[in-house]
Order: C-alpha cells, then sequence, then structure tokens
C-alpha cells in the first residue's frame, strides 16, 4: 500500500489544486450570471493546464527538492504567466493581457496555490 502513496498524494494536491483556481479564476473573470456548466469547464480546462504545464516543471524542480524554496515559486509564477497570456491572446482577449492586473494576480494566485500544495503534499519527508 506504500507504493501508492505518492500517487495519492499527487492526485490530493491536483484536485486541491484545480478545485482552488477555479474558485480564484471564479471571482476574477466570471460574471454573477454564468451557469455551474461554465465553472465545471474551466475546472477541466484549469486541470488540463496544471497537467500539460506545471507537471513537467515540477518533475524538473523535483531533482533537487526543497520545501517552500521562493525559487520555485517564482518558476511557477513564469510559466503560468506564460500559459494565460498565451491563451488570453489565442482566444482574442487582445494586447490589453500584458496591462490588465488580473491575468497577472490570476497567474500568481495559481502559481501559489500549487507551489504550497506541492510543498505540502508531495515534499512531506523531504528536507
Amino acid at each position: 500500500m506504500r507504493m501508492f502513496l505518492p500517487v495519492f498524494n499527487y492526485a490530493c494536491m491536483l484536485i486541491l489544486s484545480v478545485i482552488t483556481t477555479t474558485f480564484v479564476y471564479t471571482l476574477l473573470f466570471m460574471p454573477s450570471e454564468v451557469g455551474f456548466s461554465y465553472v465545471e469547464m474551466t475546472s477541466v480546462l484549469i486541470l488540463i493546464a496544471y497537467v500539460i504545464f506545471a507537471a513537467p516543471i515540477q518533475l524538473v524542480l523535483h531533482r533537487h527538492p526543497k520545501r517552500f524554496r521562493s525559487r520555485d515559486l517564482l518558476v511557477y509564477f513564469i510559466a503560468a504567466w506564460l500559459v494565460c497570456s498565451a491563451l488570453a491572446l489565442w482566444i482574442d482577449y487582445g494586447l490589453v493581457v500584458f496591462i490588465s492586473y488580473k491575468v497577472y494576480l490570476f497567474s500568481f494566485c495559481a502559481a501559489l496555490i500549487y507551489w504550497v500544495l506541492d510543498s505540502v503534499f508531495l515534499m512531506k519527508n523531504r528536507p
């Protein structure tokens, strides 16, 4: 059973990250009149973004693991900002993405959430 513990910890970290980031996204970007299906779709897209972009970065950063290292937070923030900016430009949000504080705030929140939960769940027994 011990061999399934890392998988369980990663699944818990990923699920909590997606739920929390979806809540932050809902507060920042969603109008109040949208339905629950919009929230579901947003959480699926955030899950895909975390698995495609954050997980490979996480594997590289875990070569020399250390809990709550600020360098890791900076790497996660830069990656989150690049992904958020690229997606905003792709959906015709325009060049206003580079001056909108909401994109920076959401990128930082997404990186912070993933970084904290990564340090709590996946680096328990490490120095």
